[in-house]
């Protein structure tokens, strides 16, 4: 059996960036229902690393036009229009935190406001998104022969919209653990279990063909997040967040399974569409100098944050 080298390291670097997002929306979420509470401790880690963030995704759009040269074209036929909801709503979180950081109040315009506007910008990116991804893994909504998608098909497919709310759910229950917001803990676990059960209920819906016992190494792995938190003597290693986002990487990339060796919910073989010849060293020197490069950035982002990713944001009810 011939390894695709050239799928795993790109499905890596999209791993960390899904990651790095994830962090983000779980921001959101805090940003949007406990601003006064939470303020201090979301916004020391989302002003700097939301720019980390966009690198990363700039770096895997990179990446993968070398990795799967023949096939980005057709998949911005299928999606034109979703891709261009998420340029908007791309545009809107840049501009919306660029701003909140430098101002405090202008006339009706203030820092909560701008924040909101940003927290409300990456929840509807990740909603795109997610629509995008399941519509990868099982094909909903799409025709692979006019390279079109149908977002009627797509809303009549109970499994785009399990993979959907199972993702939010496990991001809401996530969110105190990454965050340290202890007066939430009692939330985390139940949370996290429920989104699992959903999530891996869509998983199979979706695709049933690549569905496999695989599935149980990314349960595990995320369920052990809020059961680690829940263990006081263990809780300082679960929200440090380099361990975090490490962690969260290794997880979403044990997801590989759903769309390799088959992707469009086993319709379309990825390695009948990934790069030879030049292109391929092209790709692992681009892959190598980014990996570096961004690697570092992110050690010593997380490093340089230490000593805030363990505090307890705890606060009366």
């Amino acid at each position: 059996m011939i390894i695709n080298y050239i799928f795993y390291i790109d499905f890596a670097i999209f791993s960390v960036f899904v990651t790095l997002f994830i962090t983000e929306i779980m921001g959101g979420v805090m940003i949007l229902i406990g601003w006064d509470r939470y303020r201090k401790g979301i916004l020391d880690y989302i002003v700097p690393v939301w720019e980390v963030t966009g690198t990363f995704a700039a770096f895997w759009v990179v990446a993968s036009d070398f990795a799967f040269p023949k096939i980005l074209i057709p998949v911005a036929d299928i999606f034109p229009w979703m891709i261009m909801l998420f340029l908007i709503l791309f545009v809107a979180r840049n501009s919306t935190i660029v701003f909140a950081e430098f101002i405090i109040k202008k006339g009706w315009l203030d820092e909560r406001k701008l924040y909101s506007g940003y927290a409300f910008s990456t929840l509807l990116i990740a909603i795109v998104v997610l629509i995008i991804l399941s519509g990868i893994i099982g094909g909903t909504g799409i025709n692979l022969s006019t390279l079109s998608f149908s977002a009627g098909s797509w809303a009549l497919n109970a499994g785009g919209w399990l993979f959907l709310i199972g993702a939010v759910i496990i991001a809401l229950g996530l969110a105190p653990v990454f965050y340290n917001v202890i007066d939430l803990k009692k939330i985390t676990l139940p949370f996290t279990a429920l989104g699992i059960v959903i999530s891996t209920l869509s998983f199979y819906i979706l695709s049933p063909g690549t569905f496999s016992a695989m599935v149980i190494i990314p349960v595990i792995m995320t369920i052990l997040i809020p059961v680690l938190y829940l263990i006081q003597p263990l809780r300082m290693i679960v929200v440090n967040k380099l361990f975090f986002i490490g962690w969260g990487s290794i997880d979403i990339f044990s997801m590989n399974f759903m769309v390799y060796p088959d992707a469009f919910g086993g319709k379309l073989p990825v390695d009948a569409f990934t790069t030879s010849g030049p292109m391929t060293g092209m790709f692992y020197a681009i892959s190598l100098a980014g990996i570096i490069i961004l690697g570092i950035l992110v050690i010593f982002y997380a490093f340089a944050v230490k000593r805030k990713s363990i505090e307890t944001i705890e606060h009366p009810v």
